[in-house]
């Protein structure tokens, strides 16, 4: 990952001809920002006055002018460009950088009449800037910056347009690759071959622009001396500075926030150098910050890269930010080519050419006021999915962060991370997932969401075979006939979807769980009630439970004088064929098919018909 940040670093001070200023700008930690606040001090003769305070609307084309970077100890930052999340705050950070910090640069005129005049008038500017704060908009409260500006004749002059301002920035900053504060001020240097590009020279041990291992406890260090972690990961000035420009690159294009998380998507050029077409389509297309469309389109960094097979590897990096620069990495995949990603574009996009995603189907299942196929669906006026219909919103619908039915977030991760890397993926531990949200909706007679999460279970399954990911138990190959014959559209059902129903055990409890429904829809036009469902033990069912409920389905059926002998006859053949083969699937398995069949039975009605007895 390090190599392939540092190599757009590299890209990116060439091209652009970015100085240091530049380079160390963090630029992407200002992007929300609106307003400047500015303290303006007035030269008059060999001294500096304070003038007044005024804000302005900032400029992200003005970042080597604010020089902004804050220190890793968070107490103040490098410049006194600062941000604003409270006055006194900022306040007390102002005092730090006047105070303890600047201390060391007062041999400079500049420095030591600005310490001279803040510290007789603090009072009354942070008075103003209070003033001013106070007068802006509550948006514009929470995205604002205070800076100083100098004043001379009319003129008005930033912090980067200072000398020695920028020398304070370029020094300091470049300090953050060797030294940190734990408890004392440690340095971290010494002679050696850099990690990166191996050269020999000084290399620094506090480099990395991910934090992704600590040195705070001496336990931690190398021989338990955070003065030797260049040894850990060495990397030379160059490649460091490479590295802090590759990391606002990432940040800026490549960061994207995924429910709950945030993700890295890194280019790897693997045989020629970075291409010029490919990074300025990056830049374009990086606008977007929330990534709730990926693996669809509407992701177009990952459409820009599924075409540049020999050129590109992409590495995924999902993280959980901490203080500072540290995170902790929860799934990191590398080497994804864009075949795989151009493979995952497709397949899901032809799962929702399947006829039960399309509006005629959906309409039978959730009536008159649902509208468009299923990814692009509406209901009663509100469209289903705000963010767009995407893998990700599909697999966390069962590995959510909930109070309710808990949190599953490791997994929800690991499972992207499955599909990303190629990884097979357990069959059982899929479906209980499914299961367990399904059980959840179904106790709570949430039926609109049953049917709703079924039909998103059957979606992400069938992607999951189509991609050959799915790691099942050793299956017995059976023949799909069977003696009787099957109806065309129930037939047609298995052969769209022979990928999941793929077991005599499988058609045998999806097809109870289909007659189930239509034994529950003739007791609600009846009774405006289904008493049946209390049979249904909340969805837990097996093989002995699923052989004892259908003589009891059909007798009920027969009370008010209905009968579904096609499907009352395939079920029982599927059943007895199911029991020959001897039930090759779990319990769980057994009751999400019959969920299925209970949820999307409602498509077979239309041509199965009903048989006054």
């Amino acid at each position: 990952m390090l190599k392939a940040v540092k190599d757009l670093g590299e890209y990116v001070i060439k091209k652009e001809k970015l100085s240091s200023e530049e380079i160390f700008s963090q630029k992407t930690k200002l992007a929300n920002t609106q307003t400047v606040l500015c303290v303006v001090f007035e030269i008059k003769g060999n001294d500096l006055r304070y003038f007044n305070v005024h804000t302005e609307e900032y400029e992200p084309a003005k970042s080597n002018k604010y020089l902004y970077r804050i220190f890793n100890h968070r107490r103040y930052d490098l410049t006194p460009t600062a941000k604003i999340n409270a006055i006194e705050k900022v306040k007390k950070r102002w005092d730090l950088w006047f105070g303890e910090y600047s201390q060391k640069y007062s041999y400079d005129p500049l420095i030591s009449s600005l310490r001279k005049e803040f510290e007789e008038n603090k009072g009354i500017i942070f008075e103003d800037v209070s003033k001013e704060f106070n007068e802006l908009p509550k948006e514009q409260k929470r995205n604002a910056i205070l800076t100083l500006k100098i004043k001379e004749n009319s003129n008005e002059k930033y912090v980067g347009d200072f000398a020695i301002f920028k020398n304070i920035f370029r020094e300091e900053a470049r300090k953050k690759f060797f030294t940190r504060k734990y408890g004392k001020e440690i340095e971290s240097r010494g002679i050696g071959e850099c990690n990166l590009c191996k050269s020999q020279g000084e290399v620094y041990g506090f480099s990395s622009p991910f934090s992704v291992f600590t040195v705070d406890k001496k336990g931690f260090a190398p021989n338990f001396s955070q003065e030797n972690s260049w040894k850990q990961l060495p990397i030379c000035e160059n490649c460091a500075i490479s590295l802090v420009a590759g990391r606002e690159f990432i940040d800026k294009y490549l960061s994207k926030n995924f429910y709950g998380y945030k993700f890295y998507m890194i280019p790897c050029f693997t045989f020629k150098s970075i291409q010029d077409d490919i990074i300025e389509e990056i830049k374009d297309s990086g606008k977007n910050k929330f990534a709730k469309s990926l693996l669809t389109p509407e992701e177009e960094i990952l459409d820009i890269i599924k075409d540049k097979n020999d050129i590109i590897n992409l590495i995924f990096v999902f993280y959980k930010p901490k203080q500072g620069d540290y995170f902790d990495i929860v799934k990191y995949i590398e080497d994804v080519p864009p075949s795989w990603i151009n493979n995952l574009f497709k397949t899901f996009d032809n799962v929702k050419q399947k006829p039960i995603f399309r509006e005629e189907y959906l309409r039978i299942l959730f009536g008159k006021k649902w509208v468009n196929d299923f990814t692009e669906a509406s209901f009663n006026g509100k469209n289903l999915w705000k963010k767009g219909f995407n893998l990700g919103k599909l697999i966390r619908t069962f590995f959510p962060s909930s109070k309710k039915t808990g949190v599953y977030d490791k997994y929800f991760i690991d499972i992207i991370g499955d599909i990303l890397s190629q990884t097979q993926i357990n069959a059982d531990f899929l479906i209980d997932s499914f299961l367990r949200e399904l059980r959840n909706k179904h106790v709570n007679n949430e039926s609109f969401s049953e049917v709703l999460y079924s039909l998103q279970s059957i979606y992400l399954l069938i992607f999951i075979y189509k991609l050959n990911l799915m790691k099942e138990g050793v299956k017995m190959n059976e023949k799909s006939e069977i003696g009787s014959n099957e109806p065309t559209q129930v037939k047609e059902f298995f052969e769209n979807y022979e990928d999941a129903f793929n077991s005599s055990s499988k058609k045998a409890a999806f097809l109870e769980g289909v007659l189930v429904k239509f034994l529950l829809d003739v007791q609600m036009a009846q009774r405006d009630a289904t008493p049946f469902r209390s049979k249904l033990s909340g969805l837990k069912l097996d093989e002995k439970k699923l052989q004892k409920l259908l003589p009891q389905i059909i007798a009920k059926l027969r009370e008010y004088n209905i009968s579904y002998r096609w499907l009352e006859q395939l079920t029982s053949e599927y059943l007895l064929k199911a029991e020959n083969n001897g039930w090759n699937i779990s319990k769980n398995e057994i009751s999400y098919y019959f969920t299925l069949g209970l949820n999307l039975g409602g498509i077979f009605k239309v041509k199965g018909g009903a048989e006054n007895e």
